[in-house]
């Protein structure tokens, strides 16, 4: 399997529903994400291109209806962005793929990693809580992204996280190259539930499939 193909669905007609799989992104608003990437776009603006083509993307998936999105935003605040909401009902109403997800609106300030972090959790555990007890199996992932140092030490946190069994936390370095903050590079893969879930990206598109293999990684997930 080439590195693109792990990224691809097939589009195919949706399947009955075998599992439930909240993907919670977890996007640094703080004011370093204007920075300029490619000599064209900021960060933020390139954060919402790839939350939009992620969308887009798992609508066409034949497993639209087994995943659900919560975005949360941050810099020294946090701010819910996008409550728990399917990708696809069951009147096949889908989210919308049009909306401005840039994570600076309402932001521009120092970086809470660890306060944003700990509404993550809030939400997974409600999501997981509020399961019906005979439904299929239900599990969350939260996706970091981050473009630096922050002010808060999140590992306590995702420690805590970590202890919980349908929980899976994924997390990335939104660099520049030639440019990396190597603190904030270790705080991020330490976060992290295992190696294989951070990677530093430099651009939208790398970031974008990070996006959909973190979302549709997961305790409880079975593409077919």
């Amino acid at each position: 399997m080439s590195e693109d193909d792990k990224y691809t669905f097939d589009d195919m007609p949706t399947v009955p529903q075998i599992f439930h799989q909240l993907g919670i992104l977890v996007l640094d608003g703080s004011g370093s994400m204007s920075g300029i990437i490619d000599g064209k776009i900021t960060k933020a603006e390139a954060v919402n291109i790839s939350v939009r083509e992620l969308l887009t993307r798992f609508i066409a998936s034949k497993n639209s209806k087994d995943f659900s999105i919560s975005i949360v935003t941050f810099d020294s605040r946090v701010i819910i962005h996008t409550t728990p909401t399917r990708i696809k009902d069951e009147n096949d109403q889908t989210i919308d793929d049009n909306a401005d997800y840039d994570p600076m609106k309402g932001h521009g300030g120092s970086t809470d990693l660890a306060q944003a972090l700990q509404e993550a959790f809030t939400v997974a555990k409600d999501f997981l809580t509020n399961a019906p007890p005979d439904s299929v199996p239900h599990s969350a992932v939260i996706v970091v992204m981050s473009d630096g140092m922050s002010h808060t030490d999140p590992v306590p946190i995702a420690e805590n996280i970590k202890q919980e069994q349908n929980i899976t936390i994924c997390s990335t370095l939104f660099a520049q190259k030639g440019n990396v903050d190597q603190r904030a590079q270790k705080i991020l893969q330490d976060i992290a539930s295992s190696p294989s879930n951070y990677k530093t990206v430099y651009d939208a598109e790398t970031l974008r499939k990070f996006f959909v293999a973190s979302v549709s990684s997961g305790k409880n997930v079975n593409i077919i």
